[in-house]
């Protein structure tokens, strides 16, 4: 007994291979076209960046006067994973982030 060859039978059968190709495509592009959208999305991003600007403030004052008010703020949260901070001349930049495995529920700001 002879072993089953695909790409010989597709060279013997090339117009049946040649619709089922056209017929997947049709299908596909009709699938995406019905394809469900959400405008927004059932996750939460649990990850903050705040940025606050202060021109003409030097790194001193931007940090004693704005990144460490809201350093302290942050650390309130219940389930805070990362909290970083950087203070620049007239800029101050802080990364927050809280627990992955806390509900969305949780979060402050989400519904």
């Amino acid at each position: 007994m002879k072993n089953f060859n695909l790409s010989e039978w597709a060279l013997k059968h090339q117009p049946l291979v040649l619709y089922m190709i056209v017929v997947m495509g049709v299908m596909g592009l009709f699938s995406y076209g019905r394809l469900g959208q959400s405008e927004d999305p059932p996750f939460t991003f649990k990850f903050m960046t705040i940025r606050t600007i202060w021109p003409g403030a030097s790194p001193a004052e931007v940090d004693l006067q704005l990144t460490e008010k809201l350093e302290r703020k942050l650390q309130e949260v219940p389930n805070v994973n990362f909290l970083r901070s950087y203070s620049r001349p007239g800029e101050s930049l802080i990364f927050f982030a809280t627990n992955d495995a806390e509900p969305a529920s949780v979060v402050p700001g989400t519904q």
